[in-house]
């Protein structure tokens, strides 16, 4: 999925805005282990996109500096540069503190570095910013399902469909947490199957949705 960064937006992406599909804390009761997450699960996850909402905005006003720094950042992010990018986000971040879309793909880029502290940190600030951004809490969904927080995972999920509830990639994500992280077929097909009808032509929901009613006959 690719998306266009808007300076004084939201979000764009990391390379593929690294793809959130989901692990949360789900939706329905009766005990179960925790199963071991496969590398292929993590593939399914999508982070948001600008394109995708409509949502509260800081308009935040970058200086010439910021803006020549802001811009490289985000090539050397898609080029996968992180080390590079991460420097000159923190230098925009120090000359514009209330720029919420730079401490977005800080998490992200911190997330893609296996640097799941400092990406919390970085998503939190954002949060700070701006408490009901749907791409900061889709984000932070995705930080706290890598860090084993499952309960702070879906509440993130779930904070933003209560506000936006046709944010598709919360929603997927959502599906995906309960499906894979918490056994909970009941809540994955719920979710599934609402992105499904918004997504028609998705061929691999489908499929997740077909072996999901299998497995609840």
């Amino acid at each position: 999925m690719n998306c266009t960064l808007l300076r004084n937006i939201h979000l764009c992406n990391v390379t593929v805005l690294l793809a959130l599909a989901l692990i949360l804390v789900g939706c329905a009761g009766g005990p179960r282990t925790t199963p071991v997450p496969r590398a292929e699960d993590d593939k399914r996850e999508v982070t948001a996109s600008e394109k995708e909402v409509t949502a509260p905005k800081k308009n935040v006003e970058l200086d010439a500096d910021a803006i020549a720094d802001f811009d490289a950042a985000m090539k050397h992010l898609n080029a996968g540069e992180y080390e590079k990018g991460t420097d000159l986000l923190k230098k925009v971040t120090q000359r514009a503190p209330e720029h919420t879309v730079s401490y977005i793909n800080l998490a992200m880029a911190y997330q893609k570095m296996d640097k799941l502290e400092a990406a919390e940190e970085s998503i939190k600030k954002a949060l700070e910013l701006e408490p009901e951004h749907p791409v900061a809490n889709t984000e932070y969904g995705v930080i706290m399902r890598k860090a084993g927080k499952f309960a702070e995972a879906r509440e993130a999920y779930e904070r933003t469909l209560t506000r936006y509830p046709a944010f598709l990639p919360a929603r997927k994500n959502l599906g995906i947490l309960c499906d894979i992280y918490l056994r909970d077929l009941e809540c994955a097909l719920t979710h599934y199957r609402l992105y499904s009808a918004s997504v028609p032509d998705n061929e691999e929901v489908k499929i997740w949705i077909a072996d999901l009613e299998r497995r609840v006959q």
